[in-house]
């Protein structure tokens, strides 16, 4: 994901949330009976001149939110400014259970934690022991190693006419009979 879509995806959840959090209005005629507004206990807001920002409230439902941002530079390399979003969340579900989230956004991207949210299943002994060997495994391959040669095909085999051993004898003939024909 580009700087820009994270720097989009943060400003849009920095002016959503706020959206979502005022207080609740009567929908007119069509409203259904019985639903009475819930108050807001406390609510705070700061906007600073240099991009910071925090703000937080708590509803008489018990939803509690808070969350602060500031812009850093980014890495030597770039001129670039990044974003950070770091707050929290909870609320009581329908079953009574309070649920708690906390969150970073920066220019690793979004990162909640929260014990509600899904975890992969574990792996089982060999994998994870596998898993926990490859940073010593890069490690070791990482390391500078002797200069080996590189190992040469066989060339292949090119048959050899094999050496014919003659006598003296044998040589006198053959020249006798190439002289006598």
């Amino acid at each position: 994901m580009s700087q820009l879509n994270k720097k989009i995806n943060i400003t849009i959840v920095a002016f959503l949330v706020p959206a979502l959090a005022r207080p609740q209005e009567s929908q007119g005629p069509g409203a259904q009976s019985g639903s009475t507004p819930i108050p807001i206990i406390s609510q705070t807001d700061e906007i600073n001149p240099d991009g910071s920002f925090k703000f937080s409230y708590e509803t008489g439902n018990g939803i509690k939110v808070e969350e602060s941002g500031y812009i850093k530079d980014g890495n030597e390399s770039s001129t670039d400014k990044i974003q950070v979003i770091q707050g929290s969340v909870s609320y009581t579900n329908a079953d009574g259970k309070v649920i708690s989230l906390k969150y970073i956004a920066d220019e690793n991207g979004f990162q909640p934690e929260g014990d509600h949210l899904p975890t992969p299943p574990s792996l089982p002994g060999a994998a994870a022991s596998s898993l926990k060997a490859l940073p010593d495994q890069k490690a070791a391959q990482s390391a500078p190693q002797p200069a080996v040669p590189e190992p040469r095909a066989p060339e292949p085999a090119v048959p050899q006419p094999t050496p014919q051993l003659i006598s003296q004898n044998d040589a006198q003939e053959s020249t006798t009979e190439t002289q006598t024909s």
